[in-house]
């Protein structure tokens, strides 16, 4: 399937309507639209045609180009609209009738023009109750029982309260589709003369010849056909290890290039390359979440068909069997149709959630939805990748041994002669370890020997600081060691002195937090791109059962999909995780070492990385969830009590107003408590 940008799509129902329209074209055998992103995957052998069937549908509906440019819709000609009707409202109330009531009159057509649109098409397609036409029939209810002021009120705010949901949503996709900074931006083409032209990845063909230059990412995948260099793939497979590499070896596209030039022969299109498929990987995966309707258009298929019904057999039975007139019950039944109004339902749920979403936020947790708020409260398995989320993300030393009669702060000391200037991973954790101790060096060279490790002339030594490899090559005598962590063997002269054990450790707090996840009842897992011995170590110091290690982001998405109950997570941080962040009823992501593509993709943000606020999210969740079902129960209840004193005649059109009214400010009052 191709995919396309789809523009002026900004209802959830309507895109879930215009998607099983197009699934019956006999022209059309396939048709998937994200709602999240903005984009519909077509394969249609007839694409004008599909053009037009849209455009039936959807009149507004435009279908471009994915990577063709598009100018956003603007927001201020809309709000200075909305906030004139505003004005034109207020002036209504100043004014007197007849002038008054004609002002009225027109704001409310002016205002309910999307409404009115929408009802029709609805009915049109023979789909009824949705939004549009409970809006619609709460308001001409309101008029036909005198309330002309509420009547305008409802259908302008709801107007005001489309305007923002719609530009929320919009911003939404523009963080989505933000790949910019995520998938290489440009490539140096190397043409037949020699010279270099700047290309999109995109436009890179199979045979191509690329430049890479240090710090720049790879465009796409290929050989290297000139130079050495060592690549980090942190963001695609976990690893904390830079790669070296060197002609013939296999690079792949997004991998940063850390060290020297790089000739590189595209054996890939962008399209067909790894980055691209993790990013299709993530367009797909969120499209699982796109399909589910609004609450309120699922409910009101039930509510609204009832409360019509009822307040149909108020107006006709009792006049029918006798029992007082026609206008009497008439009026009745429209108090009915006044209270049972839905906007105190459909605001009961959301206010909770807003709240719930505002107090997280005020303990640095970024929650993206209501929906993934309801899905903290029910979640049972969480799964956790291991680099960064549990672990640190970086190395650090682990011990330090002697094989000579040098002392362990002398081995470090020259450990540090050879790497004080160097910015390698490696490099980083030694400085780190040694920053408290007194050490002054007199260097006279270094040479960093790529995938092998430092040469330096410093203090009046020859030092090697790297891996067996760079022993090997100078013909030093070693002893072997074996274990999983990373070994930084020290040579002094031609004799090996002692040797540097460094790890990625876990986090402070990791082992607290999945104790109390397990004292929840909440199954915990490791997907890691790291080696299976690294991931199983990490879980056996944190009491997890389950650790799956050297995964591509196909392999986590697979087992995690296999593993996935009822309701499950996944916390990364790499771009590596984003598919399964984007495939999980809630995505997780590092707000502080999270790659930009997995704080995009994910649902919640833990802005400081602190594992507990992953709790703290959960707990709030659950009493949010509590105090939405207090509001819903409360709704219904005060609903329920005044259709009763409606039928009975105790209550008229202002306590009408109260039953919808005035439950939507309880609701709001119980919901702020979230915030508290």
């Amino acid at each position: 399937m191709k995919k396309y940008k789809i523009l002026n799509l900004d209802c959830p129902n309507c895109a879930q309507s215009l998607q099983k329209e197009l699934q019956k074209q006999p022209f059309i055998q396939d048709v998937m639209i994200d709602f999240a992103n903005g984009a519909i995957f077509l394969d249609t052998q007839d694409l004008e045609r599909t053009k037009q069937t849209i455009k039936e549908v959807e009149k507004n509906i435009e279908i471009l180009e994915w990577r063709e440019a598009s100018k956003e819709p603007s927001t201020k000609v809309e709000l200075f609209f909305l906030f004139s009707l505003l004005g034109c409202f207020a002036l209504a109330f100043i004014l007197t009738s007849p002038l008054s009531q004609i002002l009225l009159y027109g704001i409310y057509l002016i205002a309910g023009i999307p409404v009115f649109k929408g009802a029709y098409k609805r009915l049109k397609n023979k789909e009824f109750f949705d939004e549009n036409f409970l809006m619609f029939f709460a308001t001409i209810a309101a008029f036909f029982i005198g309330a002309d002021f509420e009547a305008v009120a409802v259908m302008l705010f709801y107007r005001i309260g489309e305007f923002f949901e719609n530009l929320a949503v919009r911003k939404s996709r523009k963080n989505i589709q933000s790949l910019i900074d995520l998938s290489p931006s440009y490539a140096w083409k190397k043409q037949s003369d020699g010279t270099l032209l700047k290309v999109f990845p995109w436009e890179l063909q199979i045979d191509d010849i690329v430049i890479i230059k240090a710090g720049e990412k790879i465009p796409s995948d290929g050989v290297i056909i000139k130079g050495e260099s060592e690549l980090e793939e942190k963001m695609l497979n976990g690893e904390s290890m830079p790669r070296f590499c060197h002609p013939d070896d296999e690079v792949f596209g997004g991998s940063i290039n850390l060290l020297g030039v790089l000739e590189v022969k595209i054996t890939k299109t962008y399209d067909q390359s790894g980055i691209s498929q993790i990013i299709t990987l993530i367009e797909q995966a969120s499209t699982q979440k796109s399909q589910s309707e609004k609450r309120i258009t699922s409910f009101a298929k039930i509510y609204t068909p009832c409360v019509f019904a009822l307040s149909f057999l108020i107006a006709i039975l009792p006049p029918l069997l006798g029992y007082g007139t026609w206008d009497e019950w008439i009026y009745r039944a429209l108090v009915v149709l006044m209270v049972s109004c839905p906007c105190a339902l459909v605001l009961s749920t959301p206010l909770g959630y807003f709240g719930g979403i505002g107090g997280a936020s005020k303990k640095g947790i970024l929650i993206k939805g209501a929906n993934f708020l309801e899905a903290l409260a029910q979640l049972k398995m969480i799964a956790f990748d291991k680099t960064g989320t549990l672990t640190n993300g970086e190395f650090e030393v682990d011990q330090i041994i002697s094989l000579s009669s040098y002392s362990k702060e002398e081995i470090l000391g020259f450990a540090m002669c050879a790497e004080h200037l160097s910015s390698h991973p490696i490099a980083k954790s030694l400085q780190k370890q040694a920053q408290n101790l007194s050490i002054t060096h007199t260097p006279i060279s270094h040479d960093q020997i790529a995938g092998k490790g430092m040469d330096a002339q410093c203090c009046g030594n020859r030092i090697l600081v790297g891996n067996k490899a760079l022993l090997d090559t100078f013909g030093i005598q070693y002893p072997q060691i074996h274990t999983q962590e990373t070994l930084v063997y020290v040579a002094l002269g031609s004799e090996c002195i002692g040797y540097i054990t460094l790890r990625d450790a876990p986090k402070p707090n990791a082992k607290a937090c999945i104790q109390k996840l397990h004292g929840m009842g909440i199954e915990t897992m490791i997907l890691s791109g790291d080696q299976q011995a690294n991931v199983q170590k990490v879980a056996q110091e944190l009491g997890i059962s389950k650790a799956y290690g050297g995964l591509l982001p196909q392999d986590k998405l697979t087992l995690f999909q296999s593993h996935k109950q009822e309701k499950s997570a996944f916390v990364g941080d790499g771009i590596n995780d984003a598919p399964v962040l984007s495939s999980a009823d809630v995505g997780i992501s590092m707000g502080l070492g999270g790659s930009d593509l997995s704080k995009e993709t994910s649902d919640v943000i833990l802005t400081n990385d602190d594992l507990d606020k992953l709790i703290i999210a959960i707990n709030i969740a659950q009493k949010t969830r509590a105090i939405t079902a207090q509001n819903i129960a409360l709704a219904l209840g005060i609903k329920g009590v005044f259709i009763i004193l409606g039928v009975f005649g105790v209550a008229g059109m202002w306590e009408a107003v109260f039953g919808d009214v005035g439950v939507s400010l309880l609701a709001l009052a119980n919901a702020s408590r979230i915030l508290r």
